[in-house]
């Protein structure tokens, strides 16, 4: 308890003493004084409750798998059905959540999780720490299809040693397993001796969240009702309602009130603020970014740092970003999330430097021949081969702006437009045969196929740290450091901030880990696309305005409310 507040309620009860007392002594001196009336106690005002919340999704869900979203609607209905250990904030920060804290061992592969009491199934059933050890244990006996899969099998052995604690023994340190654990957890007394793995669950769509199940109509909704027992308070409204409706039909839903909330292409929602001024809007970036990626292998030509320090200061990054996107793009600097809790790197602005690139390019032996559009070595042009996608008009725009750009220097990039499945994805293997390749990531830990950001997680180990480079005919491995980066500073402190438990801590070693990959350049960082959200005016939160710039604005639904 802090001073402050302890003191001011002691002077606050010294006055109201004394004022009794004077009260008491004005009545005891006149005897015809008529008793002074007891005040009623305060009433605290009521919460807005009631009202419907209309979501637009654009596909219907016909099979849901909590632990493994396979679009938008099926991520954020498990998460308003299901809660996790852990959960993730509008920063995407794990949160204590069916777990009221947890402690982990000096060696950090013992942590202990003590869960909350007050907790429910939709069905009225207690949930106990024999659920969380039963949906973990299931899980990891699933085949590891996914990342998320692939990572709860770091969890060797779970123990419960009592009906609120669960204890957890890895097989190494790892710090991401905290986002992972808001992996929805299942309700054992109704799947003990079921096949999870192919079960549809909403066959059985029991889960603890703010919102239980209502109605699923194929192909066309799935409505929500407020669970009364929600443990962090029940929520405000009545309802939660998904409904199928395409973008145009979408727009005109929400101008008439048939939708409250929608996702829209971009088409559709860059306008929508234009158009409809009384909605709320934002925008919230993908999991997931385009980016160039340098061959830094030996002998290959951007092995030297000069040559890739000077193409980055031949292209202003913003002015590409927008024209080859329309506008859709958010420039980038690293891997992570924007406005996520590890966003630590400023957007980049133009790093436009042509004097400084040729600079570069002359110190590193390639020199401008007299007359000459292209610079030579040797006899040998600086020439190198660009791969993109030939079916994505985007790419394919970004990569003919980077190569006009890196003729202004001398370089000559030739683009290759090339069919994915017979070409591109060749270049993520061995023999990794490429100087420059324009690709995209997904960050779904969820499923391969999806940017979910349930689980989400800033760690890049995978990318860029040297022991995830191919080693040769022998290394079978499925590694993801396909420009061959390696760097010493990178790898101790990406190395360390998967080991690190105390977020500060963390963030720490992320952004030094950041820093240099910045200063190193083994990507061009290219853009993360923005989704576009609308919202209705009368949506509001007990915490104020929605924040839809975030991708977990649904993180305190049961605190929204409609506005009268």
């Amino acid at each position: 308890m802090s001073y402050l507040p302890t003191r001011r309620l002691l002077l606050a009860s010294v006055a109201l003493a004394v004022l009794t007392l004077a009260i008491l002594a004005a009545c005891a001196l006149d005897p015809t004084a008529e008793p002074t009336p007891t005040p009623p106690p305060p009433t605290s005002t009521p919460l807005p409750r009631g009202g419907n919340l209309t979501i637009r999704m654009a596909a219907d869900v016909p099979e849901l798998r909590p632990w493994q979203p396979r679009s938008r609607a099926e991520e954020q209905i498990s998460g308003l059905l299901y809660s996790g250990l852990t959960r993730l904030d509008a920063k995407l920060q794990p949160q204590p959540d069916l777990a009221n804290g947890w402690d982990a061992a000096p060696d950090g592969r013992l942590i202990t999780f003590t869960l909350r009491t007050d907790v429910t199934w939709h069905d009225g059933r207690p949930l106990s720490a024999e659920d969380v050890a039963y949906t973990l244990g299931a899980l990891r006996e699933l085949s590891p299809t996914t990342a998320l899969l692939a990572d709860l099998r770091r969890i060797d052995q779970i123990a419960t040693p009592t009906t609120s604690t669960v204890v957890l023994s890895l097989t190494e340190r790892y710090a991401p397993i905290f986002a992972e654990l808001a992996v929805p957890i299942l309700p054992k007394h109704l799947l003990l001796g079921k096949d999870i793995a192919t079960l549809n669950f909403w066959d059985a769509p029991v889960g603890s969240g703010p919102f239980r199940f209502a109605e699923h109509k194929a192909g066309a909704s799935v409505t929500l009702e407020a669970n009364p027992r929600f443990y962090r308070g029940a929520p405000l409204l009545d309802r939660v309602a998904f409904v199928v409706a395409d973008a145009d039909v979408a727009v005109s839903a929400l101008k008439d009130g048939r939708l409250s909330l929608a996702e829209l292409p971009w088409a559709q929602g860059r306008a929508i603020s234009q158009t409809l001024p009384g909605l709320q809007a934002g925008a919230y970036p993908e999991n997931g970014y385009y980016f160039l990626a340098f061959n830094m292998r030996q002998n290959r030509l951007f092995a030297d740092p000069r040559l890739r320090e000077a193409l980055a200061g031949a292209l202003d990054m913003p002015a590409l970003v927008s024209v080859a996107t329309a506008g859709q793009g958010q420039p980038i600097a690293t891997s992570i999330a924007p406005g996520s809790w590890a966003d630590g790197v400023p957007a980049p602005t133009s790093t436009l430097d042509l004097a400084r690139a040729g600079t570069l390019l002359d110190e590193a032996g390639w020199k401008l021949p007299d007359g000459a559009a292209i610079r030579q070595q040797g006899g040998v042009t600086l020439t190198v081969q660009l791969f993109v996608r030939g079916d994505d008009e985007r790419r394919l725009r970004a990569a003919e702006l980077i190569a006009a750009a890196a003729r202004q220097i001398g370089m000559n990039i030739d683009v290759q437009r090339a069919d994915f499945a017979s070409v591109i994805k060749s270049k993520y293997a061995p023999p990794y045969d490429f100087d420059l390749l324009l690709g995209s990531w997904s960050n779904g830990a969820g499923d391969p196929d999806f940017a979910d950001y349930a689980f989400y997680d800033p760690d890049d180990f995978a990318l860029f740290h040297s022991s995830q480079i191919n080693q040769g005919v022998a290394d079978t491995r499925a590694v993801l450091n396909i420009g061959g980066f390696a760097d010493p500073a990178y790898d101790n402190q990406a190395a360390a901030a998967r080991q690190l438990y105390d977020p500060a801590e963390r963030l720490k070693a992320i952004e030094q880990a950041q820093a240099r990959i910045v200063a190193a350049r083994p990507y061009l960082f290219l853009w993360a696309d923005r989704i576009p959200v609308a919202l209705g005016a009368r949506v509001v939160s007990l915490d104020g305005a929605v924040d839809l710039n975030t991708p977990m604005y649904l993180w305190n639904i049961e605190r929204w409310y409609l506005r009268k």
